[in-house]
């Protein structure tokens, strides 16, 4: 059973994502109520009430996020972390400076849960590598964007 840590990012997970990224399964939830998730990796922490995240702006997850305003993340990494953010999201843009093909949701933080285990510690979480060079170039430019946007620019939402 998780613990409730409130409806904010934990200092910890807060300046984590605003100097670096994870693989976490994003999920959401389709229209005939089936669930769907996904592992994806952009997120930035504005601050401890807002992420933006990166996502392909096609994809049913986008859709799903854009249509119910409703998205779960779920992280899994080492030095024992596990936790679990709920959030309200809206779209802030339809498409990246970098890709057509990739939108930014803004994600409201409305629940953050521990997942730890009192006996079981985590190691390590999902890993990934690049496949190539250029797509490492991408995602750094995405990630860039991501980070170049402040509480000012989503204020009007």
């Amino acid at each position: 059973m998780g613990k409730f840590l409130g409806d904010r990012l934990p200092e910890n997970i807060c300046t984590f994502f605003q100097g670096k990224t994870m693989t976490g399964i994003v999920s959401t939830v389709d229209e005939d109520g089936t669930p769907r998730g996904a592992p994806m990796s952009m997120f930035y922490a504005l601050n401890d009430k807002f992420m933006l995240m990166a996502a392909q702006n096609r994809s049913r997850t986008f859709k799903n996020a854009q249509e119910r305003g409703k998205i779960a993340l779920t992280f899994v990494g080492a030095g024992d972390m596990a936790f679990t953010v709920q959030a309200s999201a809206r779209v802030f843009r339809e498409q990246m400076q970098n890709s057509e093909h990739m939108g930014i949701l803004l994600l409201e933080i409305n629940t953050v849960k521990s997942d730890v285990a009192c006996d079981v510690e985590v190691k390590e979480g999902i890993q990934i590598t690049f496949r190539s060079p250029r797509w490492k170039e991408f995602a750094v430019k995405l990630l860039g964007e991501l980070r170049s946007y402040s509480l000012e620019d989503v204020s009007d939402l």
